[in-house]
């Protein structure tokens, strides 16, 4: 599984901008039938993306409609022919339909995302993240969300939102993916939001441009000394031989271990 920190959106139904998207930076693209196609575009949308896959750009995620609506059920059984890396379960609610679209893809290796944006969503969201070795991360759909909680789409409103799919990220060990800074043209206000919640225990967030992938990135990326600091874990770690560790006078177990591990393989994205 590849560690993720950005994900940048891109039409579906604006094939010319595939390319561009691809060479954005981002660690994943994802195209996306879903909110950005309108309804009469859905069947010329995916068959550009099933095309582009077709052509060797397997490396990328596609969100698709709702597993319940027939839509959905028309990407599910156009991409079980594909290679594509991963597939976006939008409006994604319950174990179920996670279900659905393992057995949908079950003579490929495609990964799965969970975007949970509904109440149904966030209520199920431990049994979502536990529900199949397919699912590499839940992505938090703050849009939605705010709708459904009545809330106005911002950072605080959404706090308790956000914080119950930390809890079931991390039951999971998934990664977690904050929904995108809409203000493109914030570069402070998307690298505060970016920081809150990485502190919350986001591991990657969201974007709708690729002007925003290089702050994202900035803040998500791990410092120099943090990566001096978690080699050196990993070294006594494999001296220790499943010891007792001692770094720098601190007693270190083995979440400091697995946290090391992250940001070792975090860091190397950025090389």
């Amino acid at each position: 599984m590849s560690v993720i920190r950005s994900l940048l959106f891109v039409p579906g139904s604006r094939s010319d901008r595939f390319d561009k998207a691809l060479a954005a930076g981002a660690d994943l693209i994802c195209i996306d039938l879903e909110d950005a196609v309108l309804p009469e575009q859905k069947d010329s949308a995916r068959a550009a993306v099933v095309d582009y896959i077709a052509k060797g750009n397997n490396q990328i995620c596609v969100r698709i409609n709702p597993v319940n609506t027939d839509v959905g059920q028309q990407d599910l059984a156009a991409l079980s022919q594909s290679d594509v890396a991963y597939v976006m379960l939008a409006k994604c609610s319950s174990a179920a339909e996670v279900k659905a679209a393992e057995t949908a893809f079950a003579t490929n290796n495609i990964q799965l995302i969970a975007l949970i944006e509904s109440l149904d969503g966030l209520t199920n969201a431990v049994e979502i993240a536990k529900s199949s070795t397919r699912l590499s991360a839940l992505m938090f759909g703050g849009a939605d969300m705010s709708a459904e909680l009545r809330c106005n789409f911002s950072y605080e409103p959404l706090l308790f939102a956000r914080s119950q799919l930390v809890f079931a990220a991390a039951q999971a060990n998934l990664q977690l993916i904050d929904v995108p800074y809409i203000d493109i043209k914030d570069e402070a206000g998307l690298v505060d939001e970016t920081q809150r919640v990485k502190a919350l225990g986001y591991t990657a967030k969201a974007a709708i441009h690729p002007i925003q992938i290089a702050s994202i990135h900035q803040v998500l990326t791990p410092t120099v000394e943090q990566v001096i600091y978690a080699q050196k874990v990993i070294d006594a770690s494999k001296a220790a031989g499943g010891g007792v560790l001692v770094v720098d006078g601190r007693m270190i177990d083995r979440p400091i271990v697995l946290a090391s591990q992250r940001i070792l393989h975090v860091a190397a994205l950025a090389h």
